[in-house]
């Protein structure tokens, strides 16, 4: 028999356990099974169980390593039952064995040469003008002279083909700041084509003497496609990995493509993961290309340090975003009419229409030219405290809400952007073309067609008249033209990702 004061003893205790359970209950979130008690997971867990026909949400899959269509390794190593090709001998251009190959930062294969360090980004078929393949990298020597060799590799055939390379061409230009070998300057590397068997390389490896192992073997990109769409547009490495901006990229992205881009490539570094949900949304979509790229060299990925790096090594920063650019001009060229090179806060805004028709008046206007540029006006944050919010807009449409800007535009030439005719050129910076087939000829388009929006807080560095331009302004609502349309597709996608920006606070 149980004695009478350790009987009430356990009566307290059970008492006060239950008191505490049920204050504990009162907190939960009943709703949702990661906040329930361990009982309340298990009553979920069996009743789901017990529901007929029912597919748990959540299970097992099994994701190919063919799914990533944007990583530079070559094909024949993801595929087992693939033979691979000895070499062209025994002690001469032997294949590169899968442990042979060597990467830095993820994205970049090395290649270590007699006098510096090639880090190689992407190869490509161009078939444009004859047969060649072009390769898209850095190398630590400044303004090269050197010729290098291309080992082609086949499907099913023992031996590679080598070739020498043309000079690489320098993507930079003199008296930019670059002017030395310390920095990893960014080149074109071009050999021409050769079939064997009527077959077209599947990678290729670079090396600066013809037997070399090397260290690196490229998978070779091309598309073909009966009839090229309009419009790619081309966007260099996102990094904001600390700050939530889906909702300006959602109001870009669908601005963008009512305007007439058919395909968006990102190139990211690391962002939030609410624009990362936007950018899935996009990509599953079939919009939105997205391909990760990180920083060249000895320098941290980690995104706090990268981000530093972006901020402050200017000259650096600059140097490698002609990779990207150039690269995505090389994996659309054949599938697209032009590529545009825009950053996401800014867009090419036609007084009316859509860059379609815009493009049919400059080609009727000016023929023969490969280049169209747009002049560059800013729409600063600040000159929303001008006015009222416009109340039929939502706030968290930036654009939209943003139809004051400067007065004034900054220089002929300076900060434009443009539409590059992919039938001409060959090398691309930021604002204009390097190189062209055909010689680049550039026409700026007239500002009662067409200009560039840029949404800043402050001018770009190397602007001398920020000050006027700010105090200076003009309403302009041409983006209003596509107003309706484009707050009911954000919206929707809002709700179809499961984000809610009607919170925020936008002042």
């Amino acid at each position: 028999m149980i004695p009478r004061r350790i009987y009430i003893l356990f009566l307290v205790v059970v008492v006060l356990l239950t008191v505490f359970m049920y204050n504990i209950s009162l907190k939960t979130n009943t709703d949702d099974p990661k906040a329930g008690s361990f009982r309340q997971i298990l009553q979920i867990y069996h009743s789901s169980q017990e529901t007929e026909g029912t597919v748990p949400k959540y299970h097992p899959q099994y994701i190919s390593p063919n799914s990533n269509k944007t990583g530079n390794l070559a094909d024949i190593y993801l595929n087992s039952k693939q033979k691979r090709p000895p070499g062209l001998n025994a002690t001469c251009a032997k294949f590169p064995d899968f442990f042979d190959l060597q990467f830095r930062n993820n994205y970049w294969q090395l290649q270590k040469t007699t006098n510096g360090t090639f880090h190689l980004f992407n190869a490509y078929l161009d078939q444009r003008n004859g047969s060649v393949i072009r390769i898209v990298g850095t190398y630590d020597v400044h303004k090269t002279e050197e010729t290098f060799y291309c080992q082609f590799w086949y499907d099913k055939i023992p031996r590679p083909k080598i070739v020498a390379s043309e000079v690489p061409f320098w993507m930079f230009r003199l008296k930019w700041g670059a002017d030395t070998a310390y920095f990893n300057h960014p080149y074109l590397i071009t050999c021409p084509v050769v079939r064997d068997s009527g077959q077209y390389p599947i990678s290729v490896s670079l090396v600066d003497k013809p037997c070399t192992t090397a260290s690196n073997n490229l998978k070779i990109f091309y598309k073909h496609v009966e009839e090229k769409k309009n419009f790619v547009v081309c966007v260099k490495g996102l990094s904001f990995p600390f700050e939530d901006r889906g909702d300006r990229l959602t109001e870009w992205i669908e601005l963008v493509n009512l305007l007439g881009a058919e395909k968006i490539n990102f190139y990211e570094f690391s962002v939030h993961p609410n624009t990362q949900r936007i950018l899935d949304y996009y990509v599953n979509n079939g919009l939105v290309e997205v391909t990760p790229i990180s920083l060249v060299g000895d320098f941290s990925n980690l995104p706090l340090l990268q981000k530093e790096f972006l901020k402050k090594k200017i000259i650096q920063r600059r140097l490698q975003e002609v990779i990207p650019f150039n690269d995505c001009l090389y994996k659309h060229i054949h599938e697209f009419k032009y590529v545009v090179l825009l950053d996401s806060d800014e867009v090419i805004v036609p007084v009316e229409n859509t860059w379609v028709e815009l493009i049919e008046t400059l080609q009727e206007k000016y023929p023969n030219v490969y280049s169209y540029m747009a002049r560059n006006i800013y729409f600063f944050d600040t000159y929303l405290h001008q006015h009222d919010w416009f109340s039929d807009i939502p706030k968290h449409m930036h654009m939209l809400q943003h139809v004051y800007r400067s007065h004034n535009y900054t220089k002929p030439g300076y900060f434009v952007k443009g539409f590059h005719d992919t039938k001409n050129v060959v090398a691309l910076h930021n604002h204009f073309p390097f190189k062209c087939l055909k010689g680049c000829t550039n026409k700026e388009i007239d500002l009662d067609l067409a200009h560039l929006q840029h949404y800043r807080a402050d001018c770009a560095s190397g602007v001398g008249d920020c000050k006027s331009m700010k105090e200076d302004s003009a309403m302009d609502i041409r983006v209003w033209n596509f107003k309706d349309e484009l707050i009911r597709r954000v919206e929707r996608t809002f709700r179809e990702v499961d984000l809610d920006y009607s919170n925020f606070d936008y002042r």
